[in-house]
């Protein structure tokens, strides 16, 4: 029986391997497919993790678009992967601002992240919801 490269998962070679064998490499509750598919998982969930932080309506730097903000966010590596969205608690006003910004990422660093501004500069504070993966 030989196994999958990344997390050697068993994959079944075998014309000869007994069905009793096969199933407990598949499903039995230690160091079977399953098993090894649950750890994996569970590792990547557990390190996913949000962070809330306010693009401020006078923190934009810029005479004309493009503006840009750069504002801390805690535990952001140079080369996490992740996301930014509006906040669910923002107000009409502020979701209003955000669209008429076109707001994009425009670098990342240690505990920073840089946005853009390509349309109007927001005149409101915008809450946003940072989601870091692990």
């Amino acid at each position: 029986m030989s196994k999958t490269p990344n997390y050697d998962l068993f994959v079944t070679d075998d014309a000869g391997t007994k069905f009793k064998d096969w199933r407990e490499q598949m499903a039995s509750e230690s160091n079977s497919n399953m098993v090894k598919i649950d750890a994996a998982l569970s590792g990547k969930a557990e390190q996913s993790r949000s962070v809330e932080i306010t693009l401020t309506a006078d923190g934009w730097i810029g005479d004309a678009a493009p503006f840009s903000q750069q504002v801390a966010v805690a535990n952001l590596k140079a080369d996490t992967n992740g996301s930014i969205a509006i906040a669910s608690g923002a107000t009409a006003d502020q979701r209003a601002a955000v669209r008429k910004a076109q707001l994009s990422i425009a670098a990342q660093a240690d505990g920073l992240l840089t946005l853009n501004c390509d349309g109007k500069k927001p005149t409101v504070d915008i809450p946003t919801v940072v989601v870091l993966l692990g």
